[in-house]
């Protein structure tokens, strides 16, 4: 399951428990961030502090994310992004595809440190 906040026009999503990034959990966060990524100058900031793994449909989720961003003037960044899922990403060149953020403060707290 996914969590989102939202302050102004910026938007933190997070996993609210350890998941892999892959094609049952994919699904959900594309939805989420397609509906907010298609509002023109929007922030998105997905933390991935629990995400264990990511395979091959995680990797298009966030591309495709990344895409729609840079067409609706809109920023997508990665937070808490662990050494495996870093990897996958460059594996397939695209750790310089992403913007990563160092950590904004936690879900937990009522303000937004970005």
């Amino acid at each position: 399951m996914i969590r989102v906040k939202v302050f102004k026009n910026t938007t933190l999503m997070s996993f609210e428990r350890k998941e892999s990034l892959d094609l049952t959990t994919s699904y959900d966060l594309k939805n989420q961030m397609m509906a907010i990524l298609k509002k023109p100058f929007s922030n998105l900031f997905i933390d991935l502090e629990k995400v264990e793994q990511v395979d091959a449909e995680g990797l298009n989720t966030l591309i495709a994310g990344q895409r729609l961003s840079e067409m609706n003037q809109s920023q997508l960044s990665l937070f808490n992004v662990k050494e495996d899922v870093l990897q996958a990403m460059k594996q397939y060149g695209l750790d310089s595809y992403f913007f990563f953020c160092d950590r904004p403060k936690p879900f937990s707290d009522d303000l937004l440190m970005v």
